[in-house]
């Protein structure tokens, strides 16, 4: 299984690699105009998505979860480097700040441009650029609460020297790793407390990936409403296209929850109770893994100009147009409110 895992993450990395850089082509020579400044949200999370990957694959994380405790080590080629190990665990655990972060700031555009299109201005070219500061502070404060807290020590070295040793052949006294230890081990010679800090830690990090759970679910429920809400008064045309960007929709909010939120959540939260986990929590990462490489595929698939790109097929001015309002949702309301007045 552990071997798996890694074939995945290499597989993952290659796969992110290869789509993302096919989709910023596609991004900077196949679309069109009408994209809008959605353009720049799909470039920076295609970017972003490189990033990740690389992150992903010089620290190889392997997760271990014990007691009320959850580790995560590097079994990358910098693992016995802690100088520089360790700060880059902690940066591919705020990678996943910033990916939740990004994934909500793609379904707040889509909401303002479907249900609030005279307020488009947040993404106008003076404004744009402020809509990602939100995201690089989540990175920032998740890597540095990931890294500060449950640096190497002692402590968490004992505690974790028989299961890296035993499952994963690796030394704790020597490896880079990160621990979030909710509470003192039990083997301890000091009373058994619980540790605030990393409580603290976990709160912050639940509550983000709630926050933008949130957002994520209440702008596409009422992107998907409105769309809906509007069909009665489209041609068939224009409902189809309408269709089809609901389907992306659904396809965007599934994957990062079962791949992303879903797996992450429960890996954090499951040891505050007690529950151990094991080397089960290890699955985790392949997840995270693969992600980079599987959101891609939705936009150079479900996107027709795209995927016509991609398979060779001839474009036609009804593709053309699908591709303008499916991917600038505002112009389908703008021909429901034409068609309407006439």
């Amino acid at each position: 299984m552990d071997k798996l895992i890694v074939s995945l993450q290499y597989s993952g990395f290659l796969g992110s690699i290869v789509l993302n850089a096919l989709l910023l082509h596609l991004l900077f020579h196949k679309a069109s105009s009408s994209f809008g400044r959605y353009k720049i949200l799909m470039i920076s999370f295609s970017i972003f998505a490189i990033f990740y990957s690389i992150v992903d694959v010089l620290t190889l994380p392997v997760i271990f979860a014990k007691g009320r405790s959850i580790c995560v080590c590097s079994n990358g080629p910098l693992k016995l480097f802690r100088s520089i190990g360790v700060p880059l665990t902690a940066v591919y655990c705020g990678s996943f700040g910033l990916c939740i972060s990004l994934l909500a700031l793609h379904f707040f555009y889509r909401y303002i441009a479907v249900c609030k299109p005279e307020k488009m201005y947040y993404f106008d070219e003076k404004h744009i650029c402020y809509t990602f500061v939100l995201s690089i502070f989540i990175f920032v404060a998740w890597t540095i609460t990931t890294y500060f807290p449950m640096l190497p020590d002692e402590m968490r070295e004992e505690y974790y020297s028989d299961v890296l040793m035993d499952n994963f052949l690796t030394d704790s006294h020597e490896t880079s790793f990160l621990v979030m230890m909710y509470k003192t081990p039990p083997d301890r010679p000091e009373p058994v407390e619980w540790i605030y800090s990393q409580l603290l830690a976990c709160g912050f990090m639940c509550f983000q990936m709630s926050t933008c759970s949130f957002v994520m679910l209440f702008c596409g429920y009422k992107a998907v409403v409105q769309m809906k809400h509007s069909e009665v008064h489209m041609s068939s045309k224009t409902r189809n296209l309408s269709r089809q960007l609901m389907m992306t929709l659904g396809a965007q909010t599934l994957l990062p929850f079962t791949t992303v939120f879903l797996p992450v959540g429960l890996i954090i939260v499951l040891p505050v109770f007690g529950i151990d986990v094991g080397v089960a929590a290890n699955k985790t990462a392949a997840f995270l893994g693969i992600y980079p490489a599987l959101d891609p595929m939705i936009a150079i698939f479900l996107i027709k100009d795209f995927r016509y790109f991609v398979f060779c097929r001839s474009e036609s001015s009804y593709v053309s147009s699908a591709l303008s309002l499916t991917s600038h949702p505002s112009k389908v309301f703008k021909i429901v409110k034409r068609n309407n007045a006439a």
